[in-house]
């Protein structure tokens, strides 16, 4: 069995995010999002993986072990993506596809869980289903009934995004097949061809109820950090330099020749990259994810947020539930604070009935400046 991740969309939904480059190749966690999904195949026992890319990337995604191939998907969307799948699993001389769509997250288990009942169900086709939570609408709505399978597949619309409130399942970003149906799959949109097979009975579903997200929107990486920093233990390289006044809870990962001053604390869960800098009395509290080569000025604050590479926060300022880009300068005292939105995203006017409040702080794209004493925040997006 071949494992193939789909990573061949630009993220326009992620923009200013993805200004710069497409979305499985942002970092969150150390790692390009991309790699996610290669973990969850690797888990299911899939020894060889191909991610597909868009055209011109190639060279862009870092693979982090052996036996990953990075191939240029042929065609558009996630038909074009389906379609260079089956190309490679012929290569290969296999007749079964393992599929992870980049930017799904979850607990790596979910590739074994599909797997151990594609084995058994006798289904040519099974997809994962989560049930519809933040951000989980994007490729439809599901039916599963009590026998595991798929009954209906449904294009997310305004009509059916009423199912948030109370119930229903979507596509989990996970499935195995045949090639043989994948190749039917691809000879149509996605959505169009899952609904006419689960009409026609030969698709089979498990239903994911543990943690997932979709990184589909910006403010979706903050629930992500979520996901990925919740289950890490604590870890600092012997190449960090870590000063002995330094205070570090448990939950931390600390990561090559990264430096903490003296007097900084770093409350868990939280990530320090490779190479960054965080300056004498600055506090890191949790659910923070700090990039390669980004740098924290003296007595700063950063909370429940993603500073992506190469970011300078100066001192004396404050970051809350936040997503900075890459190669963001925040400049000293300044300020992004969470609150509650004059105008929420679309996409989370609709859940709000059941998510409750929600309160942001601001997303800033890649090379943005953030003037000296600016007060920002409550969804505020720079670009």
């Amino acid at each position: 069995m071949l494992g193939v991740v789909l990573a061949g969309g630009y993220g326009k939904r992620l923009l200013p995010l993805t200004k710069e480059k497409p979305k499985s190749f942002l970092e969150i966690g150390g790692r390009q999002l991309f790699d996610y999904s290669v973990e969850i195949l690797r888990n299911a026992g899939i020894r060889n993986v191909v991610v597909v890319v868009p055209p011109g990337y190639e060279n862009m995604a870092i693979p982090r072990d052996e036996n990953v191939y990075i191939v240029t998907q042929k065609g558009e969307d996630i038909r074009g993506g389906i379609f260079t799948a089956v190309q490679e699993a012929k290569k290969r001389s296999e007749d079964q596809v393992l599929i992870a769509y980049s930017g799904f997250l979850a607990n790596p288990n979910i590739g074994k869980s599909i797997l151990d009942y594609y084995s058994t169900s006798g289904y040519p086709i099974v997809i994962g289903v989560a049930p519809v939570s933040t951000g989980l609408e994007t490729y439809g709505f599901v039916s599963i009934d009590y026998r595991g399978q798929i009954t209906s597949y449904m294009q997310s619309n305004d009509q059916n995004k009423g199912w948030l409130k109370n119930r229903g399942y979507v596509f989990a970003g996970i499935m195995v097949s045949d090639t043989k149906q994948l190749e039917i799959i691809a000879k149509d949109q996605f959505e169009t061809s899952m609904m006419i097979m689960s009409k026609e009975g030969v698709v089979g579903g498990i239903i994911w109820n543990n943690k997932w997200i979709e990184v589909g929107y910006p403010w979706d990486f903050l629930d992500a950090l979520k996901i990925i920093l919740s289950e890490t233990g604590t870890k600092i390289s012997k190449n960090a330099n870590v000063s002995r006044s330094a205070i570090i809870s448990n939950g931390v990962i600390i990561d090559d020749y990264a430096t903490i001053e003296d007097g900084a604390v770093i409350i868990g869960p939280a990530y320090i990259g490779r190479r960054s800098q965080v300056l004498a009395g600055s506090i890191i509290k949790p659910y923070t994810s700090i990039e390669e080569n980004v740098i924290i000025g003296e007595n700063s604050i950063i909370s429940s947020s993603l500073l992506m590479k190469d970011s300078i926060v100066s001192s004396l300022s404050e970051i809350r539930s936040s997503v900075l880009g890459e190669k963001v300068k925040v400049e000293q005292c300044a300020h992004l604070i969470e609150g509650i939105p004059d105008m929420l995203p679309e996409r989370l006017k609709v859940i709000t009935e059941f998510l409750g409040e929600v309160k942001l702080g601001a997303i800033i794209a890649p090379n943005e400046i953030i003037k000296a004493f600016s007060i920002l925040g409550s969804g505020k997006i720079i670009e």
